[in-house]
């Protein structure tokens, strides 16, 4: 029976026009304009592999790279790159050097290398299948055979169409297929079930009883064709097909999940060891341990074996040396930011989490730079879950259960605080397990620490300018032990979330401090707030300081704000717009304009200062996959380059924004492009200016041409078009900025080319 879906395919550009404010603007040379989202993932973890003559392919759990065997050099893709979605898990080289890639979503993408262009076949995504995720491809010819969570589709790779699926195969009916091949006209299927071969002469291949299937001591993993033989491997071993049944091969009984073959020799792979099966039948050990474990081989053109690893990437091996080299592009550790924060260089910092962590990571624009305790002893753990940017530039990276670790400038590492020094005492359970969310330095300089759940009550503490340490006990009660993430307003009181994205404790309480500044309802400082004051929830997840001094608070059942942090218990309101009212919020980030901009599980809302308005939404859906995850926990933005960062548990994405820092004074107006070609360029971006700017354009002979208020912050954008809404003509025109007041003024040119 052949398969009825329709055929979908659509092609990709690689420059995307997103809508902000009305401004359009699109990339131009590979440089990010406003609009260009980005994906950075951790591509260590190699799922599957396919080689070229001259490169080999890797298909990992963040994406897709190449290997240029010629130069060692990578290219790498992710959705942000063309990719439908990060999570790869079947590649497959054609005859004419077509890559195919797979999804766990049940999405397959066609790359073709020498045009650098894409092609998608959306068939088994969008099908009524529950599981759909592409297993393994094995091509035939013009077939490709596509091994998927609910049998074997064939794919006719000429006419990019589907000519069959087959899905009951004897008594295994639409199984979880991971391995497929074809041998002496016959197919051969592993399934979680069990092994299945077509019967000699079947055409109806979609009827079970055109099978016959076949249990096996335990699953099958793999199959290759070796010596005229198939062969299965199952963690019993490996079996070679006899005689219409399924025999233990000898001296091949330890456990194997990846099978690989040459002309001359069969490979089986289980876990860090590699075993060889020569045409004499002869068994041997094939050079020393991975450096982890294998979860997918090929023997490239050079006849070189190549594993790809769970951790690190791929790893050649070296006969004459008897020794592995391991390559992966370079990225984060971790495809988990929990939490991002950018330091006062514009490096991106990420931390991984607080169970099974990968430590923390850098990124500097070109270079990841990845801590943990294998380059960093002294970390002590790799469950390091929150980033703060201190004075100086200083980072403080949070752990759960280790303290909290103090970077320099540059980003090395100065030192631990822990129980040893300063003295923190740990949760009662364990005095010497510090977790240690936040930092966060006040108008003096001085840095706040929080240490959640003290046993004894000294959950918050003070490091001053002179490296001082001072510690400020909360009231006795469970509530007040619940220290998290820590927010400090104009009035120097420290505001702290009850609870994090991933972590609630029960019951939460939200509560604040000031030691200098007596507020209503404050005992020793010490005040609560919950529902009966206004609160949407006392589970607080986020608080942001808006540039109005406002407080505004995530919650499990939506957003507060206090309006008047002085009289906290007077000033609160509820934000009632429908995107927000009632939902999860994850976390709050405030953008040079003031505007909010909400992470939540189902994507990022930008809301308007007042948050009356919805201006934008981001999710996987409505960015065409760009958005690498819509579970976003953390929001952080370079506000001097325009760029917001979304931390997920899949990667993190960045989009570049019209909003930027304005400058306190004028120095330099930057224009770009410049020249500047309409209307193919959309706008023209002016930068450099101070806050409130307006832009005039003139013409050489100083003819007013257009008058307008900066649209960014620091930022302003020009269409290219006259008061009267028409395209100037080509030409050189001046561009005048100034402040408010007029007292401040700064100019440039721009050439304009009219098409």
């Amino acid at each position: 029976m052949k398969c009825q879906w329709m055929k979908t395919v659509r092609y990709s550009r690689f420059s995307m026009m997103i809508a902000m404010a009305g401004i359009f603007v699109m990339s131009h040379d590979g440089i990010a304009s406003i609009g260009d989202w980005r994906n950075y993932t951790d591509m260590k973890n190699v799922v599957s592999l396919a080689y070229s003559r001259n490169d080999i392919w890797a298909g990992t759990s963040g994406g897709l790279f190449r290997l240029s065997l010629s130069d060692s050099s990578f290219q790498k893709f992710t959705n942000s790159e063309g990719l439908t979605g990060n999570d790869v898990s079947a590649i497959a080289l054609d005859a004419v050097g077509t890559v195919w890639v797979g999804h766990r979503s049940g999405a397959i993408d066609e790359y073709f290398p020498k045009t650098n262009s894409w092609r998608y076949v959306s068939d088994i995504l969008q099908s009524t299948k529950v599981q759909k995720s592409i297993n393994t491809f094995y091509v035939a010819g013009d077939s490709l055979y596509i091994a998927s969570a609910f049998g074997v589709s064939v794919f006719s790779i000429s006419r990019s169409e589907f000519k069959d699926t087959y899905s009951n195969f004897g008594s295994f009916l639409q199984p979880n297929v991971v391995s497929v091949l074809t041998s002496g006209g016959r197919i051969f299927v592993a399934t979680t079930s069990g092994l299945a071969v077509s019967n000699p002469g079947a055409f109806n291949l979609d009827a079970p009883e055109s099978w016959t299937s076949f249990s096996l001591p335990a699953n099958p993993t793999d199959l290759a064709v070796f010596n005229g033989g198939v062969y299965a491997s199952t963690n019993s071993g490996v079996f070679i097909f006899q005689n219409n049944n399924w025999v233990p091969v000898s001296g091949l009984s330890q456990a194997a999940t990846t099978l690989v073959s040459t002309d001359s020799v069969l490979f089986a792979v289980g876990g860090t060891n590699v075993i060889s099966l020569s045409h004499n039948g002869a068994v041997s050990s094939y050079g020393t341990a991975t450096p982890s474990a294998i979860n997918c081989a090929v023997v490239d053109s050079a006849g070189t074996f190549v594993a790809g690893l769970q951790e690190g990437g791929i790893a050649r091996f070296d006969a004459q040396h008897s020794s592995w080299s391991e390559a992966a592009p370079n990225s984060p550790a971790s495809n988990f930011f929990i939490s991002v924060a950018i330091d006062d260089n514009g490096v991106v910092w990420g931390a991984s989490g607080t169970s099974n962590g990968h430590g923390f990571y850098s990124f500097d624009g070109t270079k990841w730079r990845n801590y943990n305790t294998t380059a960093i002893p002294a970390l002590l753990t790799n469950d390091y879950f929150s980033v703060n940017i201190g004075p100086n530039n200083s980072k403080w990276i949070g752990s759960w259960g280790k303290g909290i670790a103090l970077l320099d400038s540059k980003g090395d590492f100065v030192r631990l605080f822990d129980h040893n020094y300063p003295g923190f005492v740990g949760i009662p359970e364990d005095t010497v397990y510090n977790v240690m969310p936040a930092a966060t330095a006040d108008y003096l300089g001085d840095v706040w620490v929080t240490n959640y759940s003290s046993a004894d009550l000294g959950v918050l503490w003070k490091m001053s300018s002179d490296s001082l340490w001072t510690e400020y006990k909360s009231p006795s009660g469970y509530g007040y032990k619940q220290a998290l993430n820590l927010v400090i307003d104009r009035n120097g009181t420290k505001w702290f979330t009850s609870a994090l994205p991933f972590f609630i404790p029960n019951p939460p309480t939200f509560f604040f401090f000031n030691e200098s500044l007596v507020l209503d309802g404050t005992v020793n400082g010490w005040g609560t707030m919950n529902e009966h004051d206004g609160l949407t929830s006392s589970t607080v997840t986020s608080i942001a300081l808006d540039n109005d001094g406002e407080l505004w608070l995530g919650t499990a059942l939506g957003i507060t704000v206090i309006a008047e942090p002085r009289f906290p218990t007077s000033s609160v309101s509820q934000v009632y717009l429908g995107a927000v009212y009632d939902q999860f919020i994850n976390c709050i980030a405030v953008d040079p304009l003031n505007n909010k901009w909400v992470g939540t599980k189902n994507g990022v809302l930008v809301l308007s200062p007042d948050g009356t308005s919805l201006l934008q939404q981001y999710s996987v859906a409505s960015t065409n996959g760009k958005l690498v995850d819509n579970n976003v926990l953390s929001i952080a933005f370079d506000k001097k380059r325009g760029i917001a960062y979304f931390g997920t548990e899949s990667g993190l994405s960045s989009l570049e924004i019209p909003t930027t820092q304005p400058v306190e004074k004028f120095s330099t107006l930057h224009i770009g492009p410049n020249p500047f070609i309409i209307p193919d360029n959309g706008a023209a971006i002016i930068s450099g200016l101070v806050n409130n700017s307006v832009v005039k354009i003139l013409s050489l002979n100083g003819t007013l041409i257009k008058q307008f208020q900066a649209q960014g912050g620091g930022r302003a954008f020009w269409d290219g078009k006259d008061s009267d809404e028409k395209f100037v003509g080509s030409g050189i025109y001046f561009i005048v900025a100034y402040d408010e007041t007029g007292a401040q003024v700064s100019t440039a040119k721009i050439a304009v080319l009219r098409r």
